[in-house]
C-alpha cells in the first residue's frame, strides 16, 4: 500500500497633573468663505490637501515614506522548482520521491509536500508519523485526531487506512490553495508555518495525546 492518501518609573498624581497630561486636539482648520465644492476634480483634491497639510504638515512625506517602504515583490505561478527555492531558502532538508513529491524528514515524521488540484494551484503540506498505532487503537486514534481539531486551529489531523499490516497511520495536513500566485515571502510563510505545526502535531501525538 502507498505511504501516501491522497514579546521611566512612574507615580502616583492628582487630578490636576492628570488633566495637563490630557492629550489637546489637532488644530481644526479654519472655515473658507466660499464652502461651495468645486466641480473641478483637481481643485477639489488641492482643497483636500490644505486641510490635510493645515492638520499634518508631514502628511505627504510621512505618505511618501511608507509607499518607499512597501515590498516590491510580485506574484507568480506556484511551480515544483519555487517550492524548491522555497524549501532551500528556509533550509530545510528534502528528498524527491518516485512520484516527484518533495519529502523533509525529521526524527519523527516526514512532511510530503507538493502541489495538488486540477493545475496545480494547491499548496499540500502533509505529514506522516514514523509510528503507527496496532489496529485495536483505532477509536483511541480518532478520539485524539478529534480533540486536536476541535482545540487547535492549524493543520487538520486525521486518521489513515490500515497498512499491509494492519497498523494505524496517523496523519496531519495544510492546504492552501494558491491559484491567483503567491509572491515568495508569502510562499515561504505558508511552508515555515506549515513545517513548523506539523511538528507541534507530531511531539503532541506522542507526549500530551499519548497514543504514539
Amino acid at each position: 500500500m502507498a505511504w501516501w492518501r491522497k514579546r521611566p518609573e512612574t507615580r502616583a498624581s492628582g487630578y490636576d497633573d492628570a488633566k495637563r497630561r490630557e492629550p489637546q486636539p489637532a488644530a481644526i482648520p479654519a472655515p473658507r468663505e466660499e464652502m461651495t465644492t468645486p466641480s473641478n476634480p483637481d481643485d477639489r483634491w488641492d482643497i483636500i490637501k490644505q486641510d490635510l497639510i493645515a492638520l499634518d504638515p508631514d502628511f505627504f512625506n510621512d505618505l511618501e515614506q511608507l509607499t518607499d517602504e512597501v515590498p516590491t515583490q510580485k506574484s507568480a505561478e506556484l511551480t515544483d522548482e519555487r517550492l524548491i527555492a522555497s524549501l532551500r531558502r528556509l533550509n530545510i532538508r528534502y528528498l524527491v520521491d518516485e512520484a516527484g513529491a518533495l519529502l523533509a524528514m525529521w526524527e519523527r515524521h516526514v512532511v510530503q509536500i507538493r502541489r495538488e488540484g486540477p493545475a496545480g494551484e494547491i499548496l499540500v503540506l502533509r505529514a506522516r508519523a514514523y509510528s503507527t498505532l496496532p489496529a485495536e487503537w483505532n477509536d483511541r486514534a480518532f478520539r485524539a485526531v478529534n480533540e486536536w481539531n476541535r482545540t487547535r486551529r492549524f493543520l487538520k489531523a486525521y486518521v489513515g487506512e490500515p497498512t499491509e499490516s494492519g497498523s494505524v497511520p496517523l496523519y496531519g495536513e495544510t492546504q492552501v490553495p494558491l491559484r491567483p500566485g503567491v509572491p515568495d515571502d508569502l510562499l515561504d510563510e505558508f511552508v515555515d508555518c506549515a513545517a513548523a505545526v506539523s511538528g507541534a502535531y507530531i511531539d503532541w501525538l506522542h507526549g500530551e495525546a499519548g497514543i504514539l
